[in-house]
């Protein structure tokens, strides 16, 4: 049987913002385990064994309706998508050591706007190995092709489609516990890759200075003040480098940060979990036409099981992210969110989700953005192989920049297959 942690640290490792899945950092236990996250006898994929490794493929079908596809504030454009899903996850079943892959896939296909088809798809390889009984080392290798989304400010808004990037990254991380002390390090690093795009009147834009690698190093030391409480000191420390030394404005983007905080993990029984932190983060540009950025950061979370049927799941975050938008020279982005999970029958499953945004864009014009959300979906299992599963999402924002707000409604119906 895989080797099991105390529930504490889920919640020790989250403040981290680790990647890793579950298998890499530790199976799951039942403390603090919510609804999406435990097993459903009877209704949980078998999957297909294969020496030490368990196979799971997947597939899901999902038609969508979309009510403002190009994230516009006038003349909207709506649209019917199908989505295609298929994937794959592929974890070992080792007393020691673990070893997990997944790749994953979603074709969409618009009905009326055809240059707005998208092909996504992801890949990740990630592994735990386990030194001694409180000691081990992780590794992560991950690839994703994406397309940005027509409302972000840094995507050209007359390009003729979508912006598409490939993002490769690695991390590699080890903890050590010794009696009540745990320390934990971590390197990741990614590179960001844009494509060239053509605008709405055949000219070309160029998107190869925005092509970027970063490099996060990450240090946590945390105390065991008593079982469930641990306090905890991180600081992380990163460099962003360009492919090109200037991008089209004449700017040289590059730039080098830290993070320090503090604060405590928690974990009550099970039933209540989480973390909070507080500290203060800066990053400086190469470019002295670029401000730096230095403010509070901070956040904290909660997962609350009132029942076995139902989790509570709030987050709120606050921290620096990166942007190519004119001369701004990054933002500090506060994001919160509220999940609620609710087991209706063994075999049903309800959820509800609301959270806001605030994007306040240092330097340039000072964007400023207020985005809030809100979905409800429910799932219905009808055996361990298929299921049913249908929601609603609404997504508004609203900014101090002209003809940039837009509300977005959609919908949608799935049927999935899992083994």
């Amino acid at each position: 049987m895989a080797r099991k942690k105390i529930g504490i640290f889920k919640y020790v490792v989250l403040p981290l913002a680790l990647v890793c899945s579950a298998s890499v950092w530790g199976a799951d236990v039942e403390r603090g385990v919510g609804v999406n996250e435990r097993t459903i006898k009877d209704y949980s994929p078998a999957g297909v064994r294969a020496g030490s490794f368990m196979i799971h493929p997947f597939f899901e079908s999902q038609n969508e309706y979309k009510d403002n596809i190009y994230s516009q504030q006038n003349n909207t454009q709506d649209d019917f998508i199908f989505h295609l899903q298929p994937g794959v996850n592929a974890r070992s079943n080792w007393n020691r050591h673990a070893l997990e892959a997944n790749a994953s896939t979603d074709m969409q296909l618009y009905t009326s706007h055809s240059s707005e088809d998208k092909e996504n798809y992801a890949f990740d390889l990630n592994g735990r190995l386990d030194v001694l009984k409180e000691n081990f080392a992780t590794a992560k290798f991950y690839y994703t092709h994406q397309y940005e989304d027509r409302g972000s400010p840094d995507s050209p808004f007359n390009a003729s489609k979508p912006v598409q990037y490939d993002t490769t990254g690695g991390l590699v991380g080890y903890e050590h516990k010794i009696n009540r002390v745990r320390f934990n390090v971590l390197n990741d690093a990614q590179h960001l890759d844009y494509e060239n795009s053509i605008s709405s009147s055949d000219t070309f834009i160029n998107n190869d200075d925005r092509d970027r690698q970063k490099n996060t190093s990450t240090g946590r030391i945390g105390y065991e003040i008593m079982s469930g409480y641990e306090a905890f000191v991180r600081g992380s420390y990163n460099f962003i480098e360009y492919d090109q030394k200037f991008d089209d404005f004449g700017l040289q983007r590059s730039s080098d940060g830290y993070e320090v905080v503090t604060g405590i993990a928690l974990d009550f029984t099970g039933k209540l979990v989480g973390d909070a932190y507080i500290g203060y983060a800066r990053q400086e540009y190469d470019d002295a036409q670029l401000k730096t950025i230095s403010d509070i950061t901070g956040g904290f979370g909660l997962k609350w099981m009132p029942t076995g049927l139902t989790t509570v799941s709030a987050r709120v975050d606050r921290a620096i992210n990166e942007t190519t938008q004119g001369f701004s020279s990054g933002y500090f982005s506060t994001a919160s969110t509220v999940t609620i999970d609710h087991e209706l029958l063994r075999n049903v499953l309800l959820n509800a989700s609301a959270g806001y945004i605030f994007n306040d864009y240092r330097g340039g014009a000072g964007r400023q953005e207020d985005i809030y959300y809100a979905g409800i979906s429910a799932k219905y299992l009808l055996n361990r192989n298929f299921f049913l599963k249908s929601g609603y999402n609404f997504r508004t924002r609203s900014t101090n920049s002209n003809n940039a707000d837009y509300d977005i409604n959609s919908v949608y119906f799935s049927l999935g297959a899992q083994l």
